[in-house]
């Protein structure tokens, strides 16, 4: 099963949370515009309110009056539906005003209709609903204010919350790009394994510290027999596979202080530090039993050379072109053929 790399899952992530964080960011400044429309359309009717009242109490013709008096209740229905009842609204802690101010002007609005044929009790009333009237508009107006700085605050909070995950976006980005750079650097691309780059610069300090410490060091080498002819026979995407199972077998086989490299199309090497003569062929017949018993998953057999090169301080060991003349065993390993 292949490895999540979790340095893309986490950059999908932050684009996700990108893709996700604007429309929010829309959502709710355009409810927030919208409950401040409705509470611009509140502050008119409040204003058409007081002035209704006053045509209330000077028109004499009933017809007319009754007319004004349902626009008036209209208007009181609509306030307590657009604004006192509003989710919006019901989010701040001064809507307690709000609905004491509205019920003071409702108890004022129901006198005042008990009151239109006393002219002199009418007039009175009519002052103290322009009173209460007024008393709702300025508190409807603090709201308003309160709720136009809260939302230019959430506004700004949710812009700089974007700006920084595209920052760290941009930083992750860069990061995977310089991770993976280093990766393809000194790893083979098909295989994962090490390339000739990094062999070349782990064997030499591989012999440094062999030397230094008087230590054992061996260098595995396996290539295919009949290179060309295998890879054309099995297809290039049925062969890539195929090296791909070979190379997990084989780097699984060692140790992690054991360096496993790929360093040409047809030769897998593998610097084992600490491996005397006298281990290394029960060592290599382990891995020799590994890499036969697999299952490849392919019909045709491949034909698998390993040779083993010892290091001495003595006679040294050459880099690969070099190191068949200080070959110690040259065995031959059949690998896939199953149906």
């Amino acid at each position: 099963m292949m490895r999540k790399d979790w340095s893309i899952f986490r950059i999908t992530i932050l684009l996700y949370a990108i893709v996700v964080l604007l429309p929010l960011n829309y959502y709710f400044a355009n409810r927030s515009f919208e409950s401040m429309q409705n509470d611009g359309v509140v502050m008119n009717q409040l204003v058409n309110i007081n002035g209704t009242i006053q045509r209330i109490i000077r028109i004499e013709e009933s017809s007319k009056r009754d007319e004004l008096i349902v626009q008036v209740e209209s208007s009181f229905k609509s306030i307590d539906r657009e604004f006192l009842q509003a989710p919006v609204n019901t989010e701040y802690v001064e809507l307690f005003r709000a609905n004491e101010n509205y019920d003071a002007m409702i108890n004022v609005w129901m006198d005042l209709k008990m009151a239109l044929n006393d002219k002199d009790l009418l007039y009175a009333l009519g002052d103290k609903s322009w009173r209460e009237v007024n008393s709702f508009s300025h508190v409807a107006e603090e709201m308003l204010t309160y709720k136009s700085e809260m939302m230019l605050d959430r506004l700004y909070l949710s812009l700089i919350l974007t700006m920084l995950i595209v920052v760290f976006l941009v930083y992750m980005v860069r990061l995977y790009i310089h991770i993976q750079l280093r990766k393809h650097a000194i790893h083979d691309h098909v295989t994962g394994l090490y390339n000739r780059k990094y062999y070349i610069e782990s064997l030499q300090k591989a012999k440094l510290l062999a030397s230094r410490q008087d230590s054992s060091l061996s260098l595995l080498i396996l290539s295919f027999e009949q290179y060309e002819e295998v890879k054309n026979s099995l297809g290039k995407k049925e062969f890539d596979s195929f090296l791909q199972e070979f190379s997990k077998q084989f780097r699984e086989f060692f140790r992690q202080s054991d360096t496993i490299c790929r360093i040409d199309a047809n030769s897998f090497v593998a610097i084992t530090p600490d491996l005397d003569e006298g281990s290394s062929n029960k060592f290599v017949e382990r891995l020799e039993e590994r890499l036969s018993l697999h299952e490849y998953g392919i019909k045709k057999q491949v034909e698998l050379r390993i040779g083993i090169a010892q290091y001495h301080k003595d006679s040294g060991m050459a880099l690969l072109e070099e190191s068949n003349e200080v070959m110690k065993r040259n065995a031959l390993v059949t690998l896939g053929g199953a149906v």
